[in-house]
This record gives structure tokens, sequence and C-alpha cells, in this order.
């Protein structure tokens, strides 16, 4: 059976498959532009009032913007910016799950005493002109991480707010598979099950899906409260000097036997 014998529409895929063999053979298809990605982590995931935020990020072009929003009853509060950076692209350890990118810090900002306690999110933006023979398209990629803004130090001279609530975050971390796997089989690589998870790499918070909703409805109510993440509990404990409360709304699964001797 020769080509003309073929349906129209089969005539025209063995043309298109032909072509992309021919551009392959002659060196055409090198040209397609790389992936265009971005993507990061904080260096901790959670700060005092004044600490230097450290932000680790791979990049697939040549640079990147950052913007920091908190997030309450404004719902998005932009509170820093930068545009520019210069971006790199950083490998990806085969344990990265377990162990983290280690990836050296792109971007670091001192936090000023003005910002109240919080969740912050930061979106990394970038974008590029494709290829540049073939494939030139206006591309743009987006990603995001958080850290969590922890309220003021004792004996600083600011008055600490009675209620704190703590974040969820052990459990974002462990429900968190980039790089393969998580804590669970069910969207771990092949289905397999991690034991050990890192927060030095791009999280998958849950912030939005658990906690955020109860703050903006306290905030908006004017109901005054400190943030913490999980562990601070354990590596922080004179977080709860002063308070009368402490709040737990999150899917909060994860506890150290530190956390719960603390509180």
């Amino acid at each position: 059976m020769n080509s003309r014998s073929l349906p129209v529409n089969r005539r025209q895929a063995l043309k298109t498959s032909l072509l992309a063999a021919c551009m392959v053979s002659e060196g055409l298809g090198e040209e397609q532009p790389p992936p265009l990605f971005v993507e990061g982590y904080a260096g901790k995931v959670s700060y005092a009032p004044g600490e230097e935020v450290t932000l680790c990020v791979s990049c697939g072009a040549a640079s990147f913007s950052v913007e920091v929003t908190r997030l309450g009853a404004a719902k998005s509060e932009r509170v820093w910016s930068a545009e520019n950076v210069a971006g790199k692209v950083y490998p990806v350890p085969d344990n990265a799950s377990s162990h983290g990118c280690k990836w050296p810090v792109a971007v670091t900002f001192k936090i000023p005493p003005e910002w109240r306690s919080g969740y912050y999110h930061v979106t990394l933006r970038t974008a590029d002109h494709g290829g540049g023979y073939t494939h030139r398209n206006a591309r743009t990629a987006e990603g995001s991480c958080y850290f969590i803004l922890r309220g003021a130090v004792v004996g600083g001279g600011a008055p600490r707010a009675k209620i704190l609530l703590q974040l969820s975050s052990n459990t974002y971390n462990a429900y968190n598979n980039w790089g393969g796997f998580s804590l669970y089989a069910y969207n771990g690589r092949d289905g397999n099950q991690g034991h050990r998870v890192s927060f030095e790499r791009p999280p998958a918070s849950q912030f939005g899906t658990w906690e955020q909703a109860f703050v903006e409805w306290a905030e908006r109510n004017g109901i005054v409260m400190d943030y913490i993440a999980n562990n601070d509990l354990e590596f922080h404990p004179e977080e709860l000097q002063g308070r009368s409360l402490v709040v737990s709304v999150g899917h909060d699964e994860y506890w150290s036997a530190a956390m719960r001797d603390t509180l």
C-alpha cells in the first residue's frame, strides 16, 4: 500500500511524522527551547521580626521576579518585590524529597519592624520568548513558596497578642511530593511511600485549604493573633510566653514529643 491509497487524515499524519523526522535528522530539532520554569523555597519555615529572609530558587530563564504578599483580612497585601533577579538552573538531587535540594540563596531581604505577624506568600515569575529560530512564543511561568512571620520578641517593647495561631506547616510538608515522594504512597512516584521529608524543597502549602478562611474572618473582626509554624513549639518555646490561647484550625497531624511537652 502506498501513501496515495491512505485516507486524507492518515496521509497528513504521515507527512507530519516524516517532516519531524527530517528536522531531527538535519539537526533542526536541537533548536527547540529548553523548559521554562521557576521554583524555590524559603531558607526557614518561620522568621522573627528583623531577621533576613532567604529564598533558594532554580529558574530556567536568565531572570525572574519576586512578589511577597501577606494573606489576611485584605486577602493579598503586597509588602515587598524585586525585579530582574538573576536566574540559574540547579540540579535536583535524587534524594531531594528526603534531604532537600541544597540550592544556593538567590534572594535576601530583611523583615522590617512594621510587618505584622502572619502568613506570607511568595510569588516567583519568569518569562522568555521561546526558541531562537523556531517555537518563538512569549512564554511565562510562575511558582510560589511561603514563610511565616512570628510575633514580636519577648522584651522587644511591642505588646504580644494573647492568641497564638499555630499553622499546620508539618502537615503541608508531609503531603508534599515534590521530588517524587511524600509521606504517603498515593501520590508518591510509582506508588512508593517516603519515610522522611525535607522542608528544603519547593513546598505545597495547604494554608488556602485549611487556615486562610479562618484568618480572614478573625482579622476582619478585629481578633488580634500572632502566628507560628508547627515546629516553633519545639524550637521556639518562648513563643508561648504571655499567651492566653493557642489555636490550631488546620489539618494538624504531625507533632513531635517536644512540641507536646512544650504545650
